[in-house]
């Protein structure tokens, strides 16, 4: 009897130990490898346009980058470590971009309150009306870090609205050790089992409102699964507020915490 009791207690203990080392495994960020390609990385055109600097890649991508003035002529500083936040616009929006998303981020006040040093802001402007090609996405954005060596690889947010929103999940799911956390308004992406899986270590916060038709019948899905299982992760619904993009200070679904309040933390969180 006793023998039992041990062998039963043996195999408790190593069962438990390999269930908390498999999901510590699951849950743990990969660490993002980035590979130089000098179609994303050299440009075609580059103009300063006010606090923004625009760059046009050889493979046709076009973006606006805004870093700190601190580190603005200090790009190659690798003591920064900038967080970046990479803002994908809705379909047909690429004109409305940068006063629509890009002032929230470069105000003051977001500056002073996400980081010690600011954080960087990268609009990526859609080469159609909407967003395709996740491999080159994610190429664009590691050149862009290569290039900017004060930009922290291990800390890049994103955040979409409409089909920028759907494009940012799946650009997760097709580079999971990409960002750190995705913030996702009125999009929807049809997320597979596997590729759950794989972004159990990214942090979500997701919208949509039950009044958007055609977006909430789907992209409820994929924001209970988000927020039901990967790492400190919420999902919100509205009732009635039609198709609308994430604003800072929407609250969380469990309390009074607002999305600021969750992103200062996930951008100031060490993960070494």
């Amino acid at each position: 009897m006793k023998i039992k009791i041990i062998i039963f207690s043996i195999i408790s203990v190593v069962l438990t130990a390999t269930f908390i080392l498999v999901r510590n495994s699951l849950y743990t960020r990969k660490n993002l490898e980035l590979t130089y390609d000098g179609a994303y990385y050299d440009s075609e055109t580059s103009s300063e346009y006010g606090q923004w600097h625009y760059e046009k890649t050889y493979a046709g991508y076009e973006y606006y980058l805004f870093i700190p003035e601190k580190f603005r002529k200090d790009v190659s500083n690798e003591n920064a470590k900038l967080p970046l936040i990479v803002v994908f616009h809705g379909s047909g929006e690429k004109g409305a971009s940068l006063g629509k998303y890009g002032r929230k981020f470069i105000n003051e006040e977001f500056q002073k309150n996400i980081h010690p040093e600011g954080a960087a802001v990268l609009i990526i402007l859609s080469r159609i009306n909407y967003f395709t090609d996740p491999k080159g996405t994610s190429l664009l954005i590691q050149n862009i870090c290569i290039k900017n060596k004060c930009l922290d690889k291990t800390n890049i947010i994103g955040y979409g609205f409409s089909q920028g929103a759907k494009f940012v999940v799946e650009l997760a799911c097709a580079e999971p050790a990409l960002f750190r956390a995705v913030i996702s308004g009125s999009g929807f992406y049809n997320i597979t089992r596997k590729e759950l899986i794989s972004v159990l270590p990214v942090q979500f916060y997701s919208a949509v409102s039950e009044n958007d038709k055609g977006i909430f019948e789907q992209g409820c899905i994929v924001g209970r699964l988000c927020g039901r299982w990967c790492k400190n992760s919420y999902y919100k619904q509205y009732e009635q507020r039609w198709h609308f993009w994430v604003e800072l200070d929407d609250k969380l679904a469990d309390g009074d915490e607002t999305v600021m309040d969750w992103l200062v933390k996930i951008v100031n969180f060490s993960e070494k």
